[in-house]
């Protein structure tokens, strides 16, 4: 595939190739705009999202072209799963798990989901008793709400439950009291709550006059009456009375007669609750929880519910609802409604031995699952020197990833408050793997994942990551990998390529003037340093260009003889232009130079010769002092690595500490690889570092 984006960020255009079914490696310069492009192709595939975050600044304020970012060929991705600093924030060391949703991620395999699938298959016909049931549904939830109305504590129904709280006080919508007589047609109309609390609210005005706060008639001799409302009235206590009356009122025939029996006399009890009401209300609420967490467990019946040893026909026989042990729910009208679900109970205990077969493979698997992540991750983490193991700890559902130290036995809570910077990092993308596994994403974006971890701990995580059996790993699946660490392409394409064979496309990506361009990386691109110093010694390079990588060449190789002697002197500009002063050498015990011996130096300048042909010492010196040639030598420069070079030789003023730091240090041969991209063809000092140097250069004095 193809992916074009234009106007993100610091992206005019850029065009992206992703081989499916492969690893992605796309090196680039720090400020190229990799985590742009992740974020691009993120937002791209979601309908809701705005790319108007990405605007370019220089766009925001003058946009005559009215130019939008765009993100384009991505029909073919319906899903993108992105790890970056965000995906750790969001998902990963939550404070009971290392990663959101465990069970989920690491044990709902698609061996575990077939398996699931066939025990849905034996049971469903229970399920449907509830979900293609209105008349069931409903009273579940009213069942529910009359349990729910009602608190237990160590000594009883708790007092501030609502359903204590309507009826503790007696019914004074059946019983209005003495004195109130006259408000009875508003007390029990049927929005006796809303009049209570408008009576209630225009009783505190009723001292600011002899007048009814309601008509303002004269009304002195009945202010007491009109004030005993609210003293005899709580519009929330009634709004529970009611509540409850119309719960009980719901439920009905579903009592028994008896049981409706009381409970409509609790109901209009004048002087409130005795001991002997609480208790069977008690009574009734334990046999309604109790019923209710049987109906919820057949409705959601499934292989969890079973656990280790447990006999599939006696638990089925158990869900059974026997209303002889419900006496308060023993009806006619409960019995209709519950047959159906023991008759289906009864069909299901005779298929109990396919069903016990079936949840013991899906145990058998989730088992082996669990101790193969266990043997993976901690596999994983012994490699990478992490003293720290993983476990999957917790039943069915309830299963989470834990993580412990090696010294401690106890489980650590999350992880982000025991785990180093880089320990962080490395759990995070091997975590982000598994979820990837469990998704599985059409596109798997890695931003930037590994460049700050040591060598052993980089190839620790790409081997967990590429090379298992493609199952267990992201290998054969499309990942997307963006860095500025070079070592990934030296592993896969290089070193390693018998390991990686046919499972990598890597690629370079250059940013000039805002467009990427993008140019593949083969086997034959990854050379030792003295492999691309020799072969620039065979180009057609300015001389100048030659001797800078002849001195490397000679550095690399640890070959400082006097070839090397008469280079340094020669590029650090020797005022001595036929004999030289050799400034690298030490200073000897009076603090003085020693100058090169003539046997040396011409020994030195005929090996320069044999690598490039009519080599003049005095010539080159002239040239190298020359600041009008050095700035062609400059100009001729086709990348930046060896512009970079150039500036080193000939500037010797103070600039910026930062650019002067990575024009003298950054590039120097301490911090060369053993194997690296030709940088006369991967151009990967960054457009800025050039810039610089274009600016140093360009103000050089004569």
């Amino acid at each position: 595939m193809n992916i074009e984006i234009k106007n993100c960020k610091n992206i005019d255009a850029a065009s992206i190739s992703i081989a499916e079914g492969k690893l992605n490696i796309k090196f680039a310069p720090n400020g190229t705009g990799k985590s742009t492009i992740a974020r691009a192709i993120t937002l791209g595939i979601s309908e809701n999202s705005d790319l108007g975050e990405l605007m370019p600044f220089k766009l925001r304020k003058d946009n005559p072209e009215n130019k939008q970012p765009e993100v384009n060929g991505l029909n073919s991705i319906q899903q993108v799963m992105c790890f970056n600093e965000d995906y750790v924030s969001q998902f990963v060391f939550k404070p009971e798990e290392l990663l959101s949703n465990s069970f989920e991620i690491f044990i709902k395999t698609d061996a575990y989901r077939e398996k699931e699938r066939e025990i849905e298959e034996l049971v469903s016909n229970i399920k449907q008793l509830f979900s293609e049931n209105k008349e069931l549904e409903t009273l579940i939830d009213t069942l529910k709400e009359m349990g729910s109305a009602f608190k237990t504590t160590k000594t009883g129904l708790s007092k501030s439950s609502t359903g204590m709280k309507g009826l503790s006080a007696g019914n004074k919508l059946k019983h209005v009291p003495v004195g109130l007589e006259s408000y009875t047609p508003f007390i029990q109309s049927q929005n006796s709550v809303g009049w209570i609390d408008w009576q209630t609210k225009g009783c505190d005005f009723a001292d600011l006059s002899d007048n009814c706060p309601f008509c303002t008639s004269h009304t002195a001799d009945k202010k007491e009456q009109i004030k005993k409302v609210g003293q005899e009235y709580d519009k929330n206590i009634i709004k529970n009375l009611i509540a409850i009356i119309g719960v009980i009122e719901k439920l009905g025939d579903y009592f028994s007669d008896e049981a409706k029996n009381k409970l409509t006399a609790i109901t209009m009890l004048k002087d409130g609750l005795e001991k002997e009401h609480e208790a069977f209300l008690s009574t009734v609420k334990t046999q309604i929880d109790n019923f209710t967490e049987k109906l919820g467990k057949l409705k959601t019946l499934s292989a969890f519910q079973f656990k280790d040893g447990d006999k599939v026909t006696e638990k089925l026989t158990a869900y059974k609802l026997e209303l002889q042990f419900f006496s308060e729910l023993n009806s006619d009208q409960m019995q209709r409604t519950i047959a159906p679900i023991n008759a289906s109970i009864d069909r299901l205990i005779e298929q109990a031995g396919q069903l016990q077969g079936k949840i013991n493979q899906q145990r058998s698997e989730m088992k082996k699952t669990i101790e193969r992540h266990h043997k993976d991750i901690n596999e994983f983490l012994t490699y990478a020197g992490y003293r720290y193991a993983v476990e999957i700890a917790g039943d069915g559902e309830k299963a989470q990833l834990k993580l412990r130290h090696l010294d401690h036995d106890e489980h650590l809570s999350g992880g982000n408050q025991h785990l180093s910077f880089g320990e962080r990092n490395a759990f995070s993308i091997v975590l982000f793997m598994y979820e990837c596994l469990s998704k599985k994403p059409d596109l798997i974006i890695l931003d930037d994942p590994i460049s700050s971890f040591d060598k052993n701990k980089k190839y620790a995580i790409f081997e967990m990551l590429f090379r298992r059996d493609a199952g267990s790993c992201l290998k054969n699946k499309t990942v997307l990998m963006l860095t500025h660490d070079v070592e990934p392409i030296i592993d896969t394409v290089k070193a390693l390529s018998h390991k990686f064979s046919n499972q990598t496309s890597a690629s370079f990506l250059k940013l000039d003037t805002g467009v990427i361009e993008e140019l593949p990386i083969q086997k034959s691109d990854v050379q030792t340093f003295a492999e691309i110093c020799s072969n620039a010694l065979s180009s057609e390079k300015d001389d100048v260009i030659k001797l800078i990588y002849m001195r490397r060449r000679f550095e690399i190789t640890d070959d400082k003889g006097d070839a090397y002697q008469v280079l340094s002197n020669l590029l650090h500009k020797g005022n001595d232009r036929i004999r030289g002063i050799d400034n690298r050498e030490p200073k000897d015990v009076q603090g003085n130079y020693p100058e090169m011996d003539q046997t040396k130096f011409d020994g030195g300048c005929t090996e320069i010769s044999s690598h490039l042909a009519g080599f003049s010492y005095g010539e080159l010196l002239g040239r190298v002092c020359n600041v009008t040639e050095m700035r062609n030598v400059y100009a001729a420069c086709t990348n930046g690595y060896e512009k970079l070079q150039v500036c080193r030789l000939i500037d010797h003023e103070e600039n910026d500490a930062v650019i002067e730091k990575f024009i003298k240090q950054t590039y120097h041969i301490e911090n060369e690889f053993i194997c690296q991209l030709d940088p006369a063809k991967f151009d990967t000092i960054p457009e800025y570092v050039v810039a610089e140097c274009d600016k140093i250069v360009a103000g050089l004095s004569q």
